[in-house]
């Protein structure tokens, strides 16, 4: 009797000693894009316990945007760890916050836990009730003459005749822009680097232009996209990139969808960027380009 009543006492005490985790994600009714929000995780573990918090920078189209708020509570009964995390989104649409896992090390061995995914939708603008339009008196009678219906089908001919000849006039553009593409057998990386050299000729930030400035690094990574793995990233959204890219070194993958999310950042949601973080960036999208170099041309 006293092996089993033992024995129970130990089963109960590993139950009770056991790791349990909860999440709640505080986001307002209408999340806009680039609006902050909250991501509170409570684990709770015995006193001896051991709790791994992995770092986070992005999930999926969600950017950490502040370092996360770590305190530990003494309970009676164990530890109460609780993470805050801040989140910005730079997308629209819906989406699932995905988990995020936890290590928690109790006994020599890891207990791994997983906070809850959600569901959250995401708008682009607040939309103004206030402009709704509103008859004020009835409509009036109006007879046309001659002269009158004259005047309305040249006011419809001349903007179809504009429209006709603007676009004969980029689609000629436009054939002179790919028949030189189409020449320029140069590879990728070395397209893309002569365009990072001309940006740095502009001297945008000296002048404080970050919009245009991260616009062109965005393009310059998303031509070098285009040139090298085939895929038109030019004309796709970076949730589009996250899906179509198809790269064999995660970290790589990883590292470009970082760099498009920054600039978005400051291309959508107006945030402005020091400007030492605006030399870094280029300075990483230089050293990524020249990591394609041939080896013989590094060795000469």
């Amino acid at each position: 009797m006293k092996h089993y009543f033992l024995t129970i006492l130990i089963i109960i005490s590993a139950v009770c000693s056991a790791a349990n985790i909860s999440s709640k994600l505080d986001v307002a009714d209408s999340l806009f894009i680039g609006t902050p929000f909250h991501l509170q995780v409570n684990i709770t573990t015995a006193k001896i316990d051991s709790v791994y918090i992995p770092p986070v920078d992005t999930l999926d189209i969600f950017i950490l945007s502040a370092t996360p708020n770590i305190t530990e509570t003494v309970l009676s009964d164990g530890l109460l760890t609780s993470i805050d995390y801040t989140f910005q989104p730079f997308d629209v649409g819906e989406f699932t916050f995905p988990t995020i896992e936890f290590m928690v090390k109790a006994d020599g061995k890891l207990q791994t836990l997983k906070s809850d995914e959600f569901k959250i939708n995401i708008n682009s603008i607040v939309s103004d009730s206030t402009n709704t339009i509103m008859d004020i008196s009835k409509p009036l009678s109006v007879f046309l003459g001659f002269f009158d219906y004259l005047l309305i089908l040249l006011l419809i001919a001349l903007p179809i005749l504009l429209i006709i000849y603007l676009r004969k006039l980029f689609k000629n553009r436009k054939n002179v822009f790919e028949e030189v593409v189409i020449k320029d057998i140069r590879p990728a990386y070395i397209i893309c680097l002569e365009q990072i050299t001309k940006l740095k000729e502009q001297n945008l930030l000296s002048h404080g232009n970050f919009l245009s400035y991260y616009f062109r690094l965005s393009y310059i990574l998303r031509l070098f996209i285009k040139l090298h793995y085939k895929i038109n990233a030019v004309e796709m959204t970076t949730s589009e990139v996250r899906a179509n890219l198809k790269v064999s070194n995660h970290h790589e993958k990883s590292e470009i969808l970082k760099f498009l999310s920054n600039c978005d950042m400051i291309k959508f949601a107006k945030f402005i960027p020091s400007s030492e973080a605006a030399e870094l960036a280029i300075e990483w999208l230089e050293t990524y380009l020249q990591s394609f170099e041939p080896k013989e041309e590094n060795n000469a």
